[in-house]
């Protein structure tokens, strides 16, 4: 029987608490805390002659709990866990965890073990072939203890290479792997940009390029399928090559043409253009390169004893790399007012840009969308491409919507001198000087004749220095209070967009309020919100028949977000950024672990990497992200290849 104040029993109960699907971080949390010893399961820890034996300590419909116990020669079979993610703690003895890898003829081959000691943990994503065993010294029973969830209702078990079977040459892989996971501008371009190097340098590598939606080079940004949905940057500024500066007006022009520099394109036309730029490069590369697409997901990364990483997929066969490139993407929004919410939520669209998630709305429905900026900018006039009869209400904490581009303006002024003064400062860089000085920039600038926009052009090419050269509490600073403003006038609406939205809200079918969901009480037919103005005590009651979230992406940096991360987190090979925008990495993004150590084979490009440059998912940075990973990439992936056999 459990006591309930008994470690196990307490275990039990935080096991309990957790929400129906929890995440392996999760799990090894509540194994850590509990801080069991091998006495506090002795009751549970019985032996078997014939195999390791189980033994059930509680099952839910959530999760499961088992103590396991291992005489000396006692071990698994390879097997994956179909489903469930999975936690281990070692009480007592050594156990040995073996990683393995599918071979062509359908054999598995032990690609490595690794030591788990008493009081460490080990957890599994629902990906990937392992075993454990007793590896103890000294001949003693080896007892672990298993957390499961959802519980392990069954596996598929791998039968290993017989030992007078031999491998064959093609299953030797000579040629060093390197995986880039995420498919979209970042990754696609990426890969390409490895290819291309790679080919350069007479290089033998294959690409992994992983997707997990069903198309490359679009992402978030660019999967739109609405023409409506333009670049908020001109044709002649969006190359995905940074040496070839007019790439995509050229292929725009080939394709759509006659396209100008400064013309604004639909995003659709940017993913094919991605695509197409990466599938260009792999047919152009030499015979020793090789581009390789899975569009699948990757469940799990481990670290290789022999150097690189151990690439475990939802579907796919496991894959041992050289080097491995998070170009993960942002997240969808968080629900801003899920507390706040009463009744059914059929009425809430929580992801703007999931397939056909505006399909049911017609143009008599009055709709809400959460968020001013240009996402909903970009649902606004989806709405609007039939008539509408119904108006549509943004609401946000300050009410800013998104500034345009000017038609034309003149060359930014040089702030090098400026910007010099703020880094050489022996206080570092502080908020609210910088930007009172930009004011006076702005102030300057348009009193010569000139828009505000050159002042923030010019210091575009500055904030990444700025960024490091401010501290912890300025850069905290800045997301409170500067950030909201800094956004509106630095991410801009295309001047075709600006003016169709601008055209709907004279005619009043677009209006903005400037304040805070208090309550949202919903029924089968509308939902009624309750809305405090900006400053004002009082509450504004608006009703409509839907609500769209278009408050912006949620990084990409916890279990919840990506199981990949999940599966890094866990073991302390990456670590999110105190003010969780993305993972700690180093300016030419490789990953910085929680130990403050700078992987040679692990990187990032994009978003992810927004805690050391905070300009992070805008093209002209992104394709130079790129070109430097690549070649980072391919360093670390000769460098593998000299140590393993």
């Amino acid at each position: 029987m459990l006591e309930l104040n008994d470690p196990l029993g307490r275990l039990v109960r935080k096991l309990d608490d957790l929400r129906p699907d929890p995440s392996l971080i999760n799990l090894a949390a509540a194994l850590k805390s509990a801080k069991l010893t091998a006495a506090d399961v002795a009751a549970f820890a019985q032996t078997s002659p014939k195999s390791y034996h189980r033994s059930l300590v509680v099952r839910r419909d959530h999760y499961e709990l088992l103590v396991l116990t291992w005489l000396p020669g006692q071990g698994s079979v390879p097997h994956d866990h179909a489903g469930s993610v999975s936690a281990m703690l070692v009480l007592q003895g050594v156990a040995a965890e073996g990683c393995w890898r599918t071979a062509a003829d359908g054999y598995v081959d032990l690609e490595y073990e690794a030591q788990v000691l008493p009081g460490e943990i080990t957890a599994w994503q629902d990906a990937g072939l392992h075993t454990v065993r007793n590896a103890s010294p000294n001949g003693e029973p080896l007892v672990t203890v298993h957390v499961y969830a959802p519980p392990l209702r069954d596996f598929r078990r791998f039968v290993p290479r017989p030992t007078r079977v031999a491998v064959s040459q093609d299953q030797q892989r000579p040629v060093q792997d390197i995986v880039v996971i995420g498919g979209g501008f970042s990754g696609s371009m990426t890969a390409a940009q490895i290819l291309r190097q790679a080919s350069h340098q007479a290089t033998p590598v294959r690409v992994h390029l992983i997707e997990r939606q069903g198309a490359i080079g679009e992402g978030l940004a660019y999967s739109t399928r609405d023409l409506a949905h333009l670049l908020n940057v001109p044709a002649g500024r969006m190359s995905a090559w940074p040496d070839l500066p007019d790439d995509f007006r050229q292929w725009a022009d080939r394709n759509y043409g006659p396209v100008q520099a400064g013309d604004f394109l639909p995003r659709r036309y940017y993913g094919e253009y991605v695509r197409e730029t990466l599938l260009a490069a792999s047919q152009k590369a030499s015979p020793h390169v090789q581009l390789l697409v899975h569009f699948d997901e990757v469940r799990r990364l481990a670290r290789h004893p022999a150097g690189g990483w151990m690439v475990n997929f939802a579907r796919g066969t496991s894959l041992p790399a050289a080097a491995v490139v998070l170009a993960i993407g942002h997240r969808p929004p968080p629900d801003p007012i899920g507390k706040l919410w009463s009744g059914p939520r059929e009425r809430f669209i929580a992801d703007p840009w999931r397939p056909f998630a505006t399909n049911p709305i017609a143009p008599s429905d009055p709709v809400v969308v959460l968020g001013s900026g240009l996402t909903a900018v970009d649902a606004a006039l989806s709405l609007s491409t039939q008539p509408r009869s119904a108006s549509i209400t943004l609401v946000s904490r300050r009410g800013l919507l998104p500034q345009a581009h000017a038609a034309a303006h003149g060359a930014p002024p040089d702030l090098t001198e400026v910007v010099n003064e703020h880094l050489q400062s022996p206080a570092g860089v502080q908020v609210k000087s910088l930007f009172r000085q930009l004011r006076e920039i702005v102030d300057r600038v348009t009193q010569q004749g000139q828009t505000w926009r050159v002042a923030i052009d010019a210091l575009r090419p500055h904030t990444a220095d700025l960024w490091r050269a401010a501290n912890p509490q300025q850069r905290q600073l800045f997301l409170r209070h500067v950030r909201p403003f800094w956004e509106v006038h630095r991410h801009r609406m295309a001047t075709g967009v600006a003016e169709r939205f601008h055209g709907l809200m004279k005619q009043g079918m677009v209006k903005v309020i400037a304040g805070r969901v208090s309550a949202a009480q919903a029924s089968e037919e509308s939902v009624r919100l309750y809305v405090r103005d900006k400053g004002e005590e009082r509450l504004r009651e608006v009703t409509a028949q839907w609500v769209i979230n278009c408050t912006g992406p949620s990084a990409s940096n916890s279990a919840e977000s990506n199981p990949v991360i999940g599966s890094l987190l866990i073991h302390g090979w990456v670590q999110p950024d105190p003010l969780a925008l993305g993972l700690e990495t180093t300016v030419d993004g490789e990953i910085v672990d929680s130990q403050g150590t700078t992987a040679s084979n692990l990187f990032v490009v994009g978003t992810l990497r927004k805690p050391i440059s905070w300009e992070s998912t805008a093209v002209p940075e992104l394709r130079a992200q790129a070109a430097t990973v690549a070649h980072k990439a391919m360093l670390a992936a000769l460098g593998t290849s000299n140590c393993r056999t």
